[in-house]
């Protein structure tokens, strides 16, 4: 068998579909679109009626002068105040997705440690719900097999205790049982308690 001293060029894999989730993306792509326009637009209209008052009035280059510097400070002004709502708004975003993001990653280190968490739901206005309903299916079928492999596991196990006759056997039935004790131990155990953090 030889081995390929080259090293394998990932290939190039090109997205062609943006969309994946459409539901969750639409709806915050619209919601960050109306908040970014209609800030832009507030302030356009806000803008618009002080340049429109300095022309009725019949303004000096002065007082035009004036208006245009009013209009700086309503644009910075304007900018921050959306930058701030968007901030807030990705805040809220990002925490409903974080949140079962975290609790997703608090599941993985569980099933690493060799045990299996009691899946809570998420929370009423997390996001990731399909997915999450997928990974908490994945991991009960998961335990499912764990449990059905522990009792065959102690089937075989008594099935074979009585023939076991040499240390050779008896050692390999005492691994066997080694095995079933952990399956048991990771499917019935009871689990850490560090998702009561989880917010």
């Amino acid at each position: 068998m030889s081995v390929d001293s080259q090293p394998s060029a990932r290939p190039h894999v090109l997205r062609r579909k943006y969309l994946l989730d459409a539901g969750f993306q639409v709806r915050y792509i619209l919601r960050l679109a109306a908040l970014g326009g209609g800030g832009v637009l507030l302030v356009g209209v806000l803008a618009y009626r002080i340049h429109q008052a300095a022309v009725r009035s019949g303004a000096s280059p002065e007082a035009l002068s004036a208006s245009g510097q009013t209009l700086l400070w309503l644009a910075g002004v304007g900018a921050l105040g959306v930058a701030g709502v968007l901030a807030l708004f990705g805040l809220v975003l990002t925490h409903r997705v974080a949140g079962p993001i975290h609790v997703m990653s608090l599941y993985i280190a569980t099933l690493a440690a060799g045990r299996y968490p009691r899946m809570r739901p998420l929370r009423r206005k997390d996001e990731l719900r399909g997915f999450f309903d997928r990974f908490s299916e994945a991991v009960d079928r998961i335990r499912e097999r764990e449990a059905e492999e522990a009792r065959l596991l102690s089937e075989v196990i008594e099935a074979l205790e009585p023939l076991a006759t040499t240390q050779d056997a008896q050692a390999a039935l005492s691994i066997l049982s080694s095995i079933r004790a952990r399956k048991r131990q990771a499917t019935e155990g009871p689990t850490a308690g560090a998702l009561k953090s989880v917010a």
